[in-house]
């Protein structure tokens, strides 16, 4: 019987094969052109960084393709028409694979100095692309909505391994 590892959060490694933990949720990566289904869909896990839900997904990314966030319906995430009283619709890149791999066109991008956090405040013109070396990696999503408790899918914060 193949022994059973845990290697990072969310990921268990069966023998030679990783596994994602956690059920599927209603949440997707579009990569370039692809199609909603399993292959693209993410599982929920809980963040003990952040006591929250947190949402993973392992597979390849080609360098140069636009990436976007998606529930099955097609609504994107983040949502570019939310806004509340502090500030609009976003994401952040979090960690340094995510800011030197992710970039943002047409959108208002801060970057944070001394630090691996890049703030990307976007609206419907804003486009998503995958920047790094073509190669399988994880994402990992937390969705912020506004302070008020409206599911509304207004911040986006991503991470990389």
């Amino acid at each position: 019987m193949a022994e059973t590892v845990i290697i990072q959060r969310g990921l268990k490694k069966v023998g030679k094969k990783l596994f994602i933990e956690g059920d599927y949720v209603d949440l997707f990566i579009r990569i370039g052109a692809s199609v909603i289904n399993q292959e693209h869909q993410f599982k929920r896990i809980h963040s003990a960084v952040y006591d929250c839900d947190e949402f993973v997904w392992r597979g390849l990314l080609t360098k140069g393709k636009v990436i976007s966030f998606t529930h099955a319906d097609n609504r994107e995430l983040p949502d570019p028409n939310v806004y509340n009283q502090i500030s609009g619709p976003g994401m952040t890149f979090s960690g340094a694979e995510a800011c030197a791999d992710l970039s943002y066109k047409d959108a208002l991008v801060c970057p944070v100095q001394g630090s691996d956090l890049i703030y990307n405040f976007i609206d419907g013109d804003s486009e998503l692309s995958y920047v790094g070396k073509t190669g399988t990696h994880t994402i990992f999503v937390r969705v912020y909505d506004n302070n008020s408790g409206t599911d509304n899918d207004r911040w986006l914060v991503v991470s990389m391994e």
